[in-house]
C-alpha cells in the first residue's frame, strides 16, 4: 500500500522573512522548528524555516519537512507523489484525507497537459460535413449484385484475350457461380449473354479448372430456374453436355456434366426428349459398363430414378393436359427396356455387393432405380436371382442383431424389385 504525499518546496517566494508560516494564527511562544536531513512531523502553528522540503501526507493530514538536498529535486510539474506506507495495510485505524483547498491547488497548478498542440488538434471531433466529405472520397458504396455481374463479366472477356491469368479466370467463374444461385442473378446472366461469352466457350478449354469451374456455373444457374433452363437447352446445351461426357477421361469433369444435366432435365420434358434423341441413354449406359467410379455411377441411376417418379407424378395429374402429353412423348420408362437397361442396373448392383457390401446408401439408390424402372425380367435373370437372395439374408441378420429401421427399410426393398418384377413378367 501507499500513502499519497503532497510535496512542496518552500522557497523566498512563499515569505520575505526569515521564517515560514504554517499556520494562520501563529504564537511567538511557538517552539522553533530545527530541520534535519530525516523528516519531521511540524506541529500545528509551528514556524520552519525558508527553503525546507516539505510534504503533506493526505491519508493522516501530518505536514513533514526536511532540509532540502539536491536528491529531493524533481520534476516541478509532478507535485503528488507515492511513498511506501510503514503502517499495516490491514489497519483499520487510518486517519481521513486533511488537506486544505489551498494546498491541492498549489500541488496542482503545475500539471500540465502532456499532448502537444497537434495531437491536441488531431483529438477534435470533426463535423458531418467533414466526415460525408471524407467517406466520399474513399467510393465505400456497395455494389449491386448485377454491378458484380457485369464487372466480372467484363474481366473474364479481357482475361480470356490471352492465354494467360488462367487461375484469375478460375476464380472470376467461382464469384459468378457463387452469385448465381440467386435466381435473378441467373437471369441477369443470360440476359448479359453469360452463356454464349462465358459457357460455350470455357467447355472448349483445355484448362481443366476452367471446365470443371463452368459446368458447376451451368449447373447452378439452371437450378429450379426455368428460364435458364429453356435457354440452355435452346442453345443446345444438352448436345454439349454428352459431347462433354463422352470425349473426356477426366472423372470429376464427366461428374460436373451430370451435375449439369439434372439441373437442365429435371421438371422439363422436353429436354428430357431431346437428350433421348441425342442417344443420352446410350451414353449413360457406357459409362455404368466402363467407369469404376462408383460417385458418377450413383448419380446417373438417382437421376434416372428421380425422373421416372417425376413422370409417375406427372402422369396422375390430370389438371394439365399439356404436361401430360409431353411426358407421354417422352416415355423413359419404356426407353429404358428397349436400350435393355436391366444388365447395366445388373452390373451395378453385383459391383456394389462386392466392392463393399456395407455401401448401404449405394445398394438403396440402385434397387429404387431397378424397381422404378420394372426394366427387369426376375424369373429369366439367374443373376439378379442371386444377388436379392443375398441382400435379403443379410439385411434380415442385420435388422435383427441391430434393430434398425434401416435395415428393415433395405430389407423391403429387396422384396419390392422381386415383387415388382414378377407382376411384370406376368403382364409380358
Amino acid at each position: 500500500m501507499f500513502k499519497i504525499i503532497l510535496c512542496i518546496t518552500l522557497s523566498s517566494a512563499f515569505c520575505a522573512n526569515t521564517f515560514v508560516n504554517c499556520s494562520e494564527n501563529l504564537n511567538d511562544e511557538d517552539d522553533l522548528f530545527v530541520p534535519t536531513y530525516e523528516w519531521q512531523v511540524i506541529k500545528k502553528g509551528q514556524k520552519i524555516p525558508k527553503g525546507l522540503h516539505v510534504r503533506v501526507n493526505f491519508e493522516t493530514g501530518v505536514r513533514e519537512a526536511k532540509i532540502l538536498v539536491e536528491d529531493d529535486i524533481t520534476d516541478k510539474t509532478s507535485a503528488v507523489v507515492q511513498v511506501p506506507d510503514a503502517r499495516n495495510s490491514n489497519s483499520e485505524d487510518e486517519a481521513p484525507l486533511k488537506y486544505s483547498h489551498q494546498e491541492l491547488k498549489e500541488a496542482l497548478k503545475n500539471i500540465k497537459n502532456d499532448a502537444s498542440p497537434e495531437e491536441q488538434a488531431e483529438k477534435k471531433f470533426r463535423s458531418y460535413e467533414e466526415l460525408k466529405e471524407d467517406l466520399s472520397k474513399l467510393d465505400v458504396r456497395p455494389k449491386t449484385d448485377g454491378e458484380l455481374l457485369k464487372e466480372l463479366m467484363l474481366y473474364h472477356k479481357v482475361l480470356t484475350t490471352t492465354q494467360e491469368h488462367q487461375e484469375l479466370i478460375v476464380s472470376i467463374i467461382e464469384d459468378l457461380e457463387y452469385l448465381v444461385h440467386q435466381i435473378d442473378n441467373a437471369n441477369d446472366f443470360v440476359t448479359l449473354n453469360g452463356f454464349a461469352d462465358i459457357i460455350y466457350p470455357n467447355l472448349n478449354s483445355t484448362n481443366l479448372d476452367i471446365k470443371d469451374g463452368t459446368l458447376k456455373l451451368l449447373g447452378s444457374s439452371m437450378q429450379n430456374n426455368a428460364k435458364v433452363q429453356i435457354h440452355a437447352f435452346e442453345t443446345g446445351a444438352i448436345g454439349t453436355l454428352l459431347k462433354v461426357l463422352v470425349l473426356n477421361s477426366d472423372e470429376t469433369i464427366k461428374n460436373r456434366a451430370i451435375f449439369a444435366l439434372s439441373g437442365l432435365m429435371r421438371r422439363f420434358p422436353l429436354a428430357q426428349r431431346q437428350f433421348l434423341d441425342n442417344a443420352g441413354l446410350n451414353v449413360f449406359g457406357e459409362l455404368l459398363q466402363e467407369s469404376n467410379n462408383m460417385k458418377l455411377l450413383l448419380k446417373i441411376v438417382t437421376l434416372i430414378h428421380d425422373l421416372i417418379l417425376e413422370h409417375d407424378g406427372a402422369l396422375k395429374d390430370k389438371s394439365y393436359l399439356e404436361k401430360i402429353e409431353q411426358y407421354n412423348a417422352v416415355n423413359l420408362r419404356q426407353k429404358l427396356q428397349d436400350q435393355k437397361w436391366c444388365p447395366f442396373l445388373v452390373t451395378l448392383l453385383r459391383n456394389i455387393v462386392s466392392i463393399d457390401v456395407e455401401d448401404h446408401d449405394a445398394v438403396e439408390k440402385t434397387l429404387n432405380t431397378i424397381i422404378s424402372s420394372r426394366v427387369c425380367n426376375m424369373s429369366g435373370n439367374v443373376q439378379l436371382q442371386t444377388l436379392i437372395s443375398h441382400l435379403q439374408s443379410y439385411y434380415k441378420n442385420l435388422a435383427k442383431v441391430d434393430d434398425d429401421e434401416y435395415f428393415g427399410h433395405l430389407l423391403d426393398l429387396c422384396q419390392q424389385a422381386i415383387n415388382v418384377n414378377l407382376k411384370r413378367n406376368v403382364e409380358l
